[in-house]
C-alpha cells in the first residue's frame, strides 16, 4: 500500500486550508456595509461574518472548493475538564467536510479601537487561548482577526508589531521566526496577513503558526 502523505504534503495542505479559509474571510468581508459596524461589538460583526460567508459557500455559483466548507458561529470547543456552559467557544471555526478526521480551522476576533486593544488581542481571552491549548489545541495553526475601529489598518499593525515585540516571553514566541511577517500571499485582498510562530509548553502541543489579518470597520 502507498504510503499517506508525508509531513511536509501534510503542510502544504494546512496552509492551502488556512489561505482559503481566510479567502472566505475576505469575500465575506467585502459584501458588509462596514460604517454601520464602527461602534459595534465583536459578537455582532462576527455573526455578520459568518452569515455573509455561509452565503457566499452555499450559492449556486460556490467554487468547488467551497462544497466541503462549513462555516460555524461561536461554536464550544471540547476541552478537558470544561463543561457545559463553562465549555470555551471559539469566535470562528471553519470545518473541512469529508470522511475520517474532519480538519478545522479557528479564528478569535477582536476589536481594535481603544488603548487596551492591544493588551486584549495579546491576552488571555486573546492570542493566549490557542497558547494555552484552549482554542486549536489540535491543529498546527490558526488565525486572528483584528476588527479595525479607530484609525487604520496600518496604524493598528504596527501598534500589533510593538506589543508583539515587547511581549515574546509572555506570548511564547517562537525562536528562530521573525515577530509578525507578512504570509506572503497575494490576490484575493489577502495580501495584509501576517504570521507569526508561538510554542504551547503546557500543554506539551508542539508550536503554532497564527495567521493575522486586519480589518476596518469606519
Amino acid at each position: 500500500m502507498p504510503d499517506g502523505p508525508s509531513q511536509d504534503q501534510q503542510l502544504l495542505y494546512r496552509v492551502a486550508f488556512a489561505k482559503n479559509c481566510f479567502i472566505l474571510l475576505v469575500r465575506a468581508y467585502r459584501t458588509m456595509d462596514v460604517h454601520s459596524h464602527q461602534t459595534a461589538e465583536e459578537p455582532h460583526i462576527t455573526g455578520e461574518l459568518v452569515r455573509s460567508a455561509r452565503t457566499i459557500v452555499e450559492s449556486d455559483d460556490a467554487e468547488p472548493w467551497m462544497e466541503h466548507i462549513e462555516v460555524l458561529d461561536d461554536p464550544p470547543q471540547s476541552v478537558v475538564g470544561c463543561y457545559g456552559k463553562n465549555r470555551p467557544r471559539i469566535d470562528i471555526e471553519f470545518v473541512r467536510t469529508g470522511r475520517g478526521v474532519r480538519p478545522r480551522f479557528h479564528v478569535e476576533a477582536k476589536r481594535l479601537y481603544r488603548s487596551d486593544s492591544v493588551n486584549e488581542y495579546f491576552g488571555s481571552s486573546g492570542l493566549r487561548m490557542f497558547l494555552d491549548g484552549k482554542y486549536a489545541g489540535s491543529w498546527p495553526s490558526a488565525g486572528m482577526l483584528g476588527y479595525v475601529q479607530s484609525d487604520t489598518c496600518a496604524v493598528w499593525l504596527r501598534r500589533l508589531a510593538c506589543g508583539f515585540a515587547t511581549r515574546h516571553a509572555e506570548i511564547c514566541a517562537r525562536q528562530g521566526f521573525p515577530d509578525l511577517a507578512p504570509a506572503g500571499w497575494q490576490g484575493a485582498g489577502l495580501e495584509g496577513v501576517h504570521t507569526s510562530h508561538h510554542d504551547r509548553p503546557q500543554q506539551n502541543l508542539g508550536h503554532i503558526q497564527i495567521f493575522h489579518l486586519l480589518v476596518e470597520f469606519i
